[in-house]
Parts: C-alpha cells; structure tokens; sequence
C-alpha cells in the first residue's frame, strides 16, 4: 500500500502555531495563573537557587544504609539541641533535673 502524499509539514505547523495560540488580552483564569506562575519563577529562580544552596551548606542530609538485609545501618549523628525555659518549665521534675544536669555539663544549650 502507498502512503498518502502529506501536506507541506512546515507550512501547515505554522499556520497552526499562529492560530493556536492565545490572545494575549484574553486568557481564561487557569491560564493567567500559569501565566503568572511562570513569569514568578523565571523572575525568583536564582534567589530561590541560592536560598537552596545557603540550605544545603548549614543542614546535614541524613546518613543513608545500602539496599538489602546486609547493608551497614548508618545511625544519624546527634545534633546538639538547645533548651528554652517553656522546656524546662512544662516538663516533668526529672526529666528537668536531666535536662537542667545536660545545659550545665554544656552538652546542650540554653537559651531564654
């Protein structure tokens, strides 16, 4: 069997193209908010970059085992808290005491 001869692709995709597209004045509501969304992003991309690059320097990623029942288990690194004084006030008396016994040891910090 023979294919049926196409019509000029790239004059009919231009044509197309210049119909398809929407006028600017009128977008429907859907549209004009990703409109928007677009335009936001394009104007706070780089901000939002460096704000993600400033994240990843001061967060540490958590330590991540392998795959499978043999894989080392990586415990994740204790991270130094600190203690305010709604802590220490609405907690139980012991839990206090140790708490209080940890800020003087300068395993954690207090702050008020």
């Amino acid at each position: 069997m023979a294919r049926p001869k196409k019509a000029d692709p790239e004059a009919t995709s231009l044509e197309q193209s210049q119909d398809e597209r929407p006028k600017k004045g009128k977008l429907s509501t859907a549209e004009a908010r990703r409109e928007y969304q677009r335009r936001y992003y394009q104007m706070h991309k780089e901000k939002a970059k460096e704000y993600q690059r400033q994240y990843n320097l001061t967060h540490k990623k958590k330590a991540r085992g392998g795959r499978g029942k043999s894989s080392f288990v990586a415990p994740r690194e204790v991270v130094r808290t600190t203690y305010n004084t709604t802590d220490i006030m609405h907690s139980p008396v012991e839990k206090t005491v140790r708490m209080l016994e940890k800020i003087i040891n300068g395993e954690r910090f207090f702050t008020m």
